[in-house]
């Protein structure tokens, strides 16, 4: 007896273990279409080809994602293909195994090659690029785990000459998916990689690290970054922190507060920093701000430069109040960069009401709001943006003296249109909105376009 319960068991699990990897392929099957879905992006990305190929001890998956307009405007779209082998489980003794990685029941384990060539279609790389691997296990949890690394390298990139020469350590990369539906956790490090351009153009990291975590909070931190444009503008930045933590809201709005650090800059041999930033958003409109993004990014004509009035009037009626609707609030209790000249701090406040009104123009969408302004910016830099202003309207460097920038700030300060503060030594402009009234430092103003006037004739008269 004993020995016929023991057989039947055995022929019990033996018929578990047979069918499991085909229940397994059903139901990866099933969930196909939901990962499909999730790469879809409205105004970023769509998948343009998806099939799934079911087996019994495997699958194959094949999936095409490109670019989306406005990102792309006319084919060929950048975009990659994505590979995949699913090695079925509970046991999927076939599946490949990270060095360190002891075997791990799981209900599969996915090899996804991705075609990194043709998210350049227009650019050719010596060598040429190798897929890259990602390995994605998929655990009992209906959680995705995936991580790859790709390796250091060196390569030039061309399209009928030499554009670029790249340099890059190991990066790795790791991420967290609910096969459900919710937020992903991603993590990346990236130690050294450099990019510099066949005309002198320069992007270049040390030290990078980003994370993302489940609660939608995360950071990123780098030693240092450096950007060059060929035509002799640089920028290095050292030591950057940027931290963001997701607060509770409803859902399909954004509360979330972030604190940001750079301990120094260096912009065309001034150096500057550190800047500080805080700022906390509270309900702010998901859709109506990738709605924004997407908006902004109209309103001028790629080839021409020039603006759309269309777009711009959609803008200011439909997209910002669509975005402002349901009370959102903007707070930036600190903003602090140090400079040459000294320090330059900003604050703001902005609170949008229940429900926006009809707006035409800009100033009908920000009268609504309960705005409270305040910079202050060091002397000197007052009058380097002074004598700016002045050569924008056409007066040579040359013809600028010292007592033309004077007179020039001492007329806005009459006009209180700013203020002297610290005994001279800065300069402050306060704005307040509240219940549609105006207030400029300090001082009542009839509306907006007697304001605008006002600042249009003082940029006139320099």
């Amino acid at each position: 007896m004993i020995r016929k319960t023991l057989l039947l068991g055995l022929l019990t699990l033996l018929c578990l273990a047979v069918a499991a990897p085909a229940l397994v392929g059903l139901y990866l099957e099933r969930e196909f279409a939901h990962v499909v879905a999730r790469l879809e992006r409205p105004g970023v990305t769509r998948v343009t080809h998806a099939r799934f190929e079911r087996g019994w001890l495997s699958s194959t998956a094949n999936v095409r994602i490109e670019l989306a307009a406005p990102l792309c405007q006319a084919p060929p779209c950048a975009g990659t293909t994505l590979r995949t082998r699913i090695h079925h489980g509970p046991l999927p003794f076939d599946a490949p195994l990270a060095q360190g990685d002891g075997f791990e029941p799981s209900l599969g384990v996915g090899v996804t090659d991705i075609d990194l060539a043709s998210l350049w279609p227009t650019r050719v790389f010596e060598p040429a690029l190798a897929p890259l691997r990602l390995v994605t296990r998929v655990g009992f949890d209906a959680v995705a785990r995936s991580r790859l690394r790709l390796d250091g390298r060196t390569l030039d990139i061309s399209r009928d000459r030499l554009l670029a020469h790249i340099e890059t350590a190991p990066i790795e990369a790791r991420a967290q998916i609910p096969l459900a539906g919710g937020p992903i956790a991603l993590e990346a490090n990236a130690p050294e990689f450099s990019i510099v351009g066949a005309e002198g153009g320069q992007l270049a990291w040390h030290d990078l690290e980003a994370r993302l975590d489940a609660s939608g909070s995360g950071s990123v931190r780098a030693r240092s970054l450096s950007l060059a444009d060929g035509l002799g503008q640089a920028l290095l930045l050292q030591t950057l922190a940027w931290q963001w933590q997701s607060l509770p809201g409803a859902s399909g709005r954004v509360s979330a507060r972030l604190d940001g650090r750079i301990a120094r800059a260096v912009l065309d041999n001034q150096e500057y920093g550190p800047l500080q930033f805080e700022a906390q958003v509270a309900d702010l409109d998901v859709h109506a701000g990738q709605a924004l993004f997407n908006q902004v990014g109209r309103l001028r004509d790629i080839e021409t430069g020039e603006l759309d009035e269309a777009a711009r009037a959609e803008l200011y009626s439909q997209t910002l109040p669509a975005m402002l609707a349901g009370g959102p609030r903007i707070d930036i209790p600190r903003l602090r960069l140090t400079t040459p000249q000294g320090d330059v701090r900003l604050r703001l406040r902005i609170q949008a009401p229940e429900r926006m009104r009809r707006a035409r123009l800009l100033a009908d969408v920000v009268s609504q709001l309960d705005v409270d302004f305040e910079t202050r910016v060091p002397a000197g830099l007052a009058r380097d943006l002074a004598v700016q202003v002045m050569q924008s309207s056409g007066r040579s460097p040359h013809t600028i003296e010292q007592a033309d920038i004077d007179r020039a700030l001492a007329e806005l300060v009459q006009q209180h249109l700013i203020e002297a503060v610290d005994d001279g030594s800065a300069y402050r402009l306060r704005l307040t909105i509240e219940g549609g009234r105006l207030t400029l430092n300090g001082r009542n103003q009839i509306g907006w376009k007697a304001m605008i006037d006002q600042f249009e004739a003082a940029r006139e008269r320099l």
